[in-house]
């Protein structure tokens, strides 16, 4: 019902605008047609007048005068029965009149009474004016005759036919017009309905390029996004869910191993608690902060940095960490390379692979960290000598929780998020990252940033 009624009110407005745009045409067009044709007609009747003139000057020339002009001389000269005549001297007095309805002219009796004059023509002589030829049309309707009347009427009709044959055609074009529009707003209601019911896989399936199936195509793109948002947060919730079991395990574990007197409540156990704990703890901050990053809800102070300086105190924050494992590193930072970016949170990226380097890559490994320009780009690399990232793993290890070796990286205390942070930092700087191996052995993550600037 709701298809049909927008169907009608589409149709009913393309015919309400055909039906209003017939009448002013037709306003227009009888007003115009009439006064055209008038002017078309009176320019024929000037004409006949013209060639009345032309005859009677003739006739004025042959014979002298007017008095010598006999009725035998004008009893062979015959106009249209249309058209009235009369023929006045230059003092105004008639001198011939049309007599009857074949037009001859004559000279005598008594005139019929004129119709109204519609064309004057002086009658010229030897370029002196010697009367006036008077001509009106011999018929009711004035400057009309019957024939112009009818053909009048008969061309009004054909534009009142055409103009009904147009506001069909528009509304027959409306409804189909209002089909096309409907059909894709409905498709877009139904998916939408289903979306509301909880089928997530409802989509319109709309292509092309005009506004409608547009519509569709932008509506299928946020389905999608939708899905990917809810997936994503199954997804979060399952991760935070696997990520927080084994710790809650842990410490509840040791507490009822202490309050049943299995285990003695020393600070060796109250220790080992206390450190779940704190690690319960880096893992919600850093769950907020990646949460936070990937809707955009983290601030950044974008501003011209320097990137060898963000590196550097990377390099900096971490050396302790690194001289604790035994690792040797390898630094190459070129300086003056400017980007737009937050150095705070490039630093952190740094860092974090940094760190990550130094929790893989067994102790006194080589970790390695290069600064350099690349064409338009800064690129970043901190590459290692440990076990390196798989072929097949590279497309996830910036996946948050993603570890190839969970138990080994949990005893070091790896969260599994570090990674997701340095992709999301990254790509906010309008970046990327990627992993590769490295010619030391290991793995090689390899940050690239426009340019702000020439350096």
């Amino acid at each position: 019902m709701k298809r049909r009624g927008l169907t009608f009110r589409l149709a009913f407005a393309f015919a309400v605008v055909a039906v209003a745009t017939a009448l002013i045409a037709a306003f227009v067009i009888t007003v115009t047609w009439r006064r055209q044709f008038e002017v078309y007609v009176q320019r024929g009747v000037q004409e006949r007048a013209d060639t009345v003139a032309t005859v009677f000057a003739s006739e004025y020339e042959r014979a002298g005068s007017w008095e010598a002009i006999t009725l035998f001389d004008l009893i062979h000269i015959g106009f249209s029965p249309d058209l009235r005549i009369q023929i006045l001297d230059a003092e105004g007095d008639l001198v011939a009149y049309t007599a009857d309805r074949q037009g001859r002219m004559t000279m005598e009796g008594t005139p019929p009474e004129g119709a109204q004059v519609t064309a004057r023509a002086d009658i010229v002589v030897a370029g002196e004016v010697v009367g006036e030829a008077l001509v009106a049309q011999n018929a009711p309707g004035g400057l009309l005759t019957e024939r112009d009347i009818w053909f009048q009427r008969v061309s009004l009709a054909g534009l009142g036919l055409a103009a009904l044959i147009a506001v069909g055609l528009a509304t027959l074009a409306g409804v189909a017009f209002a089909r096309g529009i409907v059909r894709p707003i409905e498709a877009v209601t139904r998916a939408a309905e289903a979306l509301r019911r909880g089928d997530h896989s409802a989509r319109t399936g709309m292509t092309g390029g005009d506004p409608i199936t547009e519509l569709g195509a932008t509506f299928d793109q946020m389905a999608d996004a939708v899905e990917t948002e809810r997936r994503f947060e199954q997804q979060l919730t399952a991760d935070v869910a696997h990520e927080l079991r084994t710790p809650l395990q842990a410490i509840q574990a040791t507490v009822e191993a202490m309050q049943d007197g299995v285990l003695p409540t020393d600070e060796e156990r109250l220790g080992l608690i206390h450190d779940e704990t704190v690690r319960l703890g880096r893992l919600a901050g850093s769950i907020l902060e990646l949460s936070r990053l990937e809707t955009g809800a983290a601030h950044m102070t974008l501003a011209p940095i320097d990137v060898g300086v963000s590196t550097a105190l990377a390099i900096e924050s971490t050396r302790a960490l690194m001289e604790s494992t035994g690792h040797t590193l390898e630094e190459s930072v070129q300086t003056g390379l400017v980007v737009l970016g937050d150095g705070d949170r490039l630093t952190q990226a740094v860092g974090n692979l940094l760190a990550n380097a130094a929790r893989y890559a067994p102790e006194g490994s080589t970790v390695r960290v290069r600064v350099l320009r690349d064409g338009d780009e800064a690129v970043i690399e901190v590459a290692d000598s440990g076990p390196g990232v798989a072929e097949e793993d590279r497309g996830r290890v910036f996946q948050r929780f993603w570890r190839a070796d969970p138990a080994r990286s949990r005893a070091s205390g790896g969260l599994g998020i570090g990674l997701a942070v340095v992709r999301e930092i990254v790509e906010r700087h309008g970046g990327s990252v990627g992993v590769h191996r490295s010619d030391l052995g290991g793995a090689s993550f390899v940050l690239r940033l426009p340019l702000a600037g020439p350096s």
